[in-house]
């Protein structure tokens, strides 16, 4: 039987480093193809430490996106979720082969031993590949996701180099990781809201009851890197990370129950970001940088009995894209490849199918 996830307590503090990126966002050094600067350099080596010897999960600011961006975000969120259901039903439903669209409450699970993940989402793409059919959507919805999902992107894509310096590829391959984004054909912009728990209102229930329900069952994300943004209201209380033992969890593996290894991993509203690897980089990395697991947990009742919004931003490579490890990589770890080579492609789409048939079950 998995053990029962621990809700956030009083005093929980958040553990992650933080990243000041700032050093990647000017036209010079490693950027522009020239030696890194001695700030690139610094904040390389604070990510590889991160990713290799810690949760795999850090705080990240100065990277291009502004309070008044992610508050227009939230607000346009806001706006989508409080439509009724008769509303919501004129929404494009959510494809899972273009990867687009509505998913309604509870129509999703992301862990097979998990049941239905409780929230509802949207999500959007790049517009110069998909047709994303905004029917029935708020006024200025459409505008902010492709405003911000381009302001995502364009931090996303200088994130990849920054990833590129800290694993210390050959020079010749600083643009390793981000030339696997040239189509741009599986990155996605998610909007996410998780309505209270209604047993967190019920004073007759007791806390520890409230604690063991998930609003989100453990797993890793699928791609390379995301980027996470939170509410300023519940601010993300109930995230909480960890190195996965593998390349991937949830799905049909599950895994990752263990409730005594898990790091909160709260918020800090505005622009400053949570960001994580994904599978597909334990793969490039050979496992040096291992896949990140995470959930959310319902929480104490004033944190279960709110309304509770995120962002995500998943950079996923293209399609067409091999992931296979970097030699530079082999060489370090001094092992053979975990992995065997995969498209992008096939990895995405297992994982969705994967988290559809787990929440129809």
């Amino acid at each position: 039987v998995a053990s029962a996830p621990r809700a956030p307590v009083a005093g929980d503090m958040p553990s992650l480093p933080t990243v000041d990126f700032s050093a990647f966002m000017s036209d010079e050094g490693v950027v522009v193809g020239d030696e890194p600067t001695a700030a690139q350099l610094s904040c390389a080596a604070r990510i590889n430490e991160t990713c290799r010897d810690d949760t795999g999960f850090l705080y990240m600011t100065n990277f291009g996106i502004t309070d008044e961006d992610v508050a227009d975000a939230f607000s346009k969120s806001a706006a989508l979720f409080a439509l009724g259901n008769d509303q919501k039903a004129k929404l494009n439903p959510y494809d899972p082969v273009t990867n687009l669209g509505f998913s309604a409450f509870a129509s999703e699970a992301l862990n097979a031993r998990r049941p239905a993940d409780l929230r509802e989402g949207f999500k959007y793409k790049n517009k110069d590949v998909f047709d994303n059919v905004m029917r029935g959507t708020p006024a200025g919805f459409a505008e902010t996701c492709e405003g911000f999902y381009r302001k995502c992107l364009a931090a996303a894509r200088r994130i990849a180099v920054a990833c590129a310096l800290a694993l210390e590829l050959p020079s010749d391959d600083s643009r390793f990781f981000e030339r696997n984004f040239k189509v741009v054909d599986q990155c996605t912009l998610q909007f996410l809201h998780f309505p209270p728990v209604a047993a967190a209102a019920d004073a007759a229930v007791n806390d520890d009851d409230i604690a063991t329900q998930l609003r989100v069952g453990e797993h890793t994300d699928f791609g390379m890197v995301t980027l996470l943004f939170h509410d300023s209201v519940v601010n993300g209380a109930g995230l909480q990370v960890k190195k996965a033992a593998t390349d991937q969890v949830g799905g049909a593996a599950g895994g990752e129950f263990d409730g005594d290894e898990w790091t909160e991993a709260p918020g800090r509203g505005g622009a400053t970001a949570v960001v994580n690897t994904g599978a597909l980089m334990a793969r490039w990395t050979n496992d040096e940088w291992r896949a990140t697991a995470h959930r959310v947990v319902a929480g104490p009742p004033e944190v279960a009995s709110r309304d509770r919004y995120s962002i995500a931003f998943f950079f996923d490579p293209d399609k067409d894209a091999i992931i296979e490890t970097h030699p530079a990589c082999l060489a370090r770890t001094g092992r053979e490849a975990r992995y065997a080579p995969i498209s992008a492609r096939d990895f995405v789409m297992m994982k969705i199918m994967e988290m559809q048939k787990t929440a129809s079950e």
